[in-house]
């Protein structure tokens, strides 16, 4: 666990902050400036998301692909960093329709992001060969550190994420 310290000086730089969030929340801004930002936000997670994972695409380079001739051939980190992008527009497109969260969502997104990889990858994982763990390991000591669970738990699982999110509120 990380051990944080709240100095007065830290308190106040997040008072600061709230305060302009506050003041900038009621400033209405034109709606090009709302559809730039917003496409430029997007471009960024598009980006930032798919490095966390391993993508070498420089920022540039995923923004030209992002804004390239949809019919061109793409590489495959300019087709993951494209894909990012179309699944969010997806997002906000049924966030404004005001769609209900279901596992049909999570299942359309996913093949969203999917889309153009080889077919073995698309949708859930399958099951393992007997005696092969798929695992996140420890570097340093190789103990598994993180173990996902079995293919055959994961629709109930997401059912389990469906009704949280539609019967919770303690959730973004």
């Amino acid at each position: 666990m990380i051990k944080v310290t709240l100095t007065n000086e830290i308190l106040k730089r997040i008072s600061e902050i709230d305060e302009n969030r506050f003041s900038l929340s009621n400033i209405e801004l034109p709606p090009v400036t709302k559809n730039r930002l917003r496409k430029n936000s997007k471009k960024k997670s598009s980006y930032a998301s798919n490095k966390i994972e391993g993508n070498p695409l420089t920022e540039k380079q995923a923004n030209e692909a992002i804004d390239s001739d949809p019919h061109k051939h793409f590489l495959k980190p300019e087709q993951e960093v494209r894909n990012y992008f179309l699944a969010l527009n997806l997002l906000e497109e049924k966030l404004k329709k005001k769609e209900p969260f279901s596992k049909e969502m999570i299942l359309e997104v996913q093949a969203m992001v999917e889309k153009g990889a080889s077919k073995e990858k698309i949708g859930l994982r399958g099951a393992m060969p007997p005696g092969v763990l798929f695992a996140v390991y420890d570097s340093e000591t190789g103990a598994p550190e993180y173990i996902p669970p079995e293919y055959i738990d994961i629709p109930g699982l997401l059912d389990e994420l469906v009704e949280y999110v539609n019967t919770t509120d303690d959730h973004p």
